[in-house]
């Protein structure tokens, strides 16, 4: 059953503008503004990441038992690490983990494939001169950050890099024809993200490149290439997204690659709804059941 809270922000998303349906410039103005109602984490630190645009976050009352390289949605063309602020505190406690929140850079001004170099790039620098252990290095992504993740671990394996421990996705956005049945069939529930405003912004991002091709849909990529890039995933959706086939889609690619994967819908909640930290109690519970797979993997090694 859905908790009074996360009825309450629903109402007030179908009272407010939706953001996706904006310019471009109000859209990312509006997405600066996506952590005002959430809660702070306690006990986080935050600093400059040397070598690499971004901020590493860290709980300060334990000590990490995991590296997480975060890549934050938003559609490829909006948002920032400073909208994601609180959320990558909140994430450095649930998962146990010091997060790298990269500060990738976005579409139009940068399509594709520039975020995907700077998110290699990153991994590559964590495991090569930071003394990171593959085997405790997770990707995390939510909505086009979760694609940018999957994106990710395919081009990392095509450049040689070892597989990571773990990889967690929150809706992730995997697959930009745009054309897959949930499109239609949650229209009518689902209160920020919409078939055109998503394909607007996968034009954006392509910038002429065919959304056909594995390496920016990587639902479609081979069994071959995800059984050599993809780790086992956790994949959290919301049943009243769109991009419900989407998750629905990441987790089949990896079952058909023999890839360990734990697939949660969350009957009735939005799209990326685990950023409601303080909001609403589901955000915080889907957090803290992330955080208790990652240990599972960790028991498992």
């Amino acid at each position: 059953m859905v908790s009074a809270e996360a009825e309450r922000f629903a109402d007030m998303l179908r009272q407010a503008p939706r953001m996706a349906e904006m310019p471009l410039t109000a859209q990312r103005e509006a997405g600066e503004h996506a952590e005002d109602l959430t809660a702070t984490p306690e006990h986080v630190a935050y600093e400059p990441a040397d070598g690499v645009a971004g901020t590493w976050v860290q709980a300060t009352d334990r000590a990490p038992t995991s590296t997480v390289l975060y890549l934050f949605g938003g559609g490829h063309v909006i948002t920032s690490p400073a909208s994601r602020h609180k959320f990558s505190g909140h994430l450095a406690r649930a998962l146990d983990a010091r997060v790298l929140l990269l500060d990738y850079p976005l579409a139009p001004e940068h399509p594709y494939p520039q975020d995907v170099d700077a998110a290699v790039g990153a991994a590559r620098r964590l495991l090569e001169q930071q003394g990171v252990a593959a085997d405790r290095l997770v990707l995390v992504g939510e909505s086009s950050g979760g694609g940018l993740v999957l994106e990710t671990l395919l081009a990392a394996a095509r450049a040689g890099l070892p597989r990571p421990a773990a990889v967690y996705l929150m809706s992730p956005w995997a697959d930009l024809r745009c054309a897959s049945p949930s499109f239609a069939d949650r229209r009518d529930v689902d209160l920020e993200c919409s078939r055109e405003s998503l394909t607007r912004m996968a034009r954006q991002y392509l910038d002429g490149h065919d959304p056909t091709d594995p390496a920016v849909s990587p639902v479609l990529a081979s069994p071959a290439d995800v059984a050599r890039a993809w780790p086992p995933l956790l994949v959290q959706v919301g049943s009243h997204e769109v991009l419900l086939d989407d998750a629905l889609g990441v987790t089949r690619a990896a079952a058909l690659a023999d890839v360990p994967a734990t697939l949660d819908v969350w009957p009735q909640m939005q799209h990326f709804f685990q950023l409601g930290v303080g909001v609403y109690p589901e955000a915080a519970a889907a957090l803290a059941r992330a955080g208790d797979w990652l240990r599972e993997q960790w028991a498992d090694t």
